[in-house]
């Protein structure tokens, strides 16, 4: 890869209504959908140097190893900038098996509420849930601002 495309953040167009904040993506939506989201996943890889990539657009309840998700496509004006997904990891020894795998947002677009405002969302729709570690400095600073606590 070269480095002048390996450094570029490319924004996708938003597909249909350009109000909505926040897009669910699940297993069954569509492939491009679901690919804008792996593309976030490898700016995600990029930015943290941890471990594989986090989301891949072919994964179906068929693939092997498959792991239960919601993923969310975050849009602001006409452009997609950034993605986030849940799994539901019920192999670990927990009783609270949904994880936030993993969240990345356009680095210009931090810090201006759009996380905060889908938190709620988040909590009403998953409950008690944990975080893949480790978490970036920007998360933890915004957890202590949420004032959320990793159950127990």
């Amino acid at each position: 890869m070269k480095a002048e495309s390996y450094y570029r953040i490319d924004l996708p167009a938003v597909v249909g209504s350009s109000e909505k904040r926040l897009i669910k993506v699940t297993p069954s939506s569509s492939k491009r959908v679901r690919e804008h989201v792996e593309r976030f996943a490898r700016y995600f890889l990029r930015e943290m140097h941890y471990g594989g990539i986090q989301f891949e657009a072919a994964e179906t309840p068929q693939s092997p190893g498959f792991v239960p998700y919601v993923a969310y496509l975050f849009a602001a004006q006409d452009r997609y900038i950034g993605a986030g997904c849940f799994r539901y990891r019920v192999d670990q020894n927990t009783d609270v098996p949904w994880l936030f795998d993993w969240l990345w947002l356009h680095p210009y677009l931090r810090r201006r509420g759009h996380l905060s405002h889908v938190w709620p969302q988040f909590e009403q729709e998953f409950g008690k849930f944990r975080l893949a570690q480790p978490v970036s400095l920007g998360m933890q600073a915004f957890l202590r601002k949420v004032g959320w606590t990793e159950p127990a």
